[in-house]
């Protein structure tokens, strides 16, 4: 996913600022998709000088002034346009845990615990991951327009989430498994 197409999806939903961008975009698509705000900023710079967005000064007082984002017909458009183009990316990972037990057959004692500290932080992470994530979807299914419809999507990103982390953990004990079984040989 290319970040642009993450904040025209989220302008979609309201108008916001930047930082409400980086508070929505962590609390729903952080589970597959991570953004830190200073990315987020220089997109959106971008994405006006593109016609994609429009945005706003507001003056305000006893608060530091906000500027508000609003996506254009030109970034509906684009939106669109990406939206229908099907182009799926399945492409290798940059995964240093991947790498580490590639060469582990060096440090096969600290491989193990690696990969037990792995099964351990994926459970953690799948847990947290599904309560937060329930969380945020019925905060938003009550707070944006039609909020009800788009969470069934949201939910859906929120299940490959928990179970792609659920698949690391499954891996991490047959990895462990086949390790502790080769030192009992």
């Amino acid at each position: 996913m290319s970040l642009p197409y993450g904040l025209l999806g989220l302008l979609i939903y309201q108008d916001s600022t930047g930082y409400d961008l980086t508070k929505f975009f962590e609390e729903s698509l952080n589970n597959f998709w991570h953004a830190q705000s200073s990315q987020i900023y220089r997109e959106l710079d971008r994405m006006e000088k593109k016609g994609w967005v429009t945005s706003q000064n507001i003056i305000q007082e006893k608060r530091p002034n906000k500027r508000v984002y609003t996506i254009t017909d030109e970034g509906h458009s684009e939106m669109q346009a990406w939206l229908d183009s099907g182009n799926l990316e399945l492409r290798n990972v940059h995964d240093p845990l991947l790498v580490r037990v590639f060469f582990g057959a060096s440090a096969p004692e600290v491989t193990l615990a690696l990969l037990k500290a792995c099964r351990e932080m994926a459970l953690v992470y799948a847990e947290k991951l599904q309560k937060s994530g329930l969380t945020s979807i019925d905060h938003y299914a009550d707070t944006l327009p039609g909020g009800d419809h788009h969470c069934l999507y949201w939910e859906m990103t929120l299940e490959y989430g928990v179970s792609t982390a659920l698949a690391r953990a499954e891996w991490a004990q047959r990895c462990i498994d086949k390790l502790e079984s080769e030192t009992k040989t």
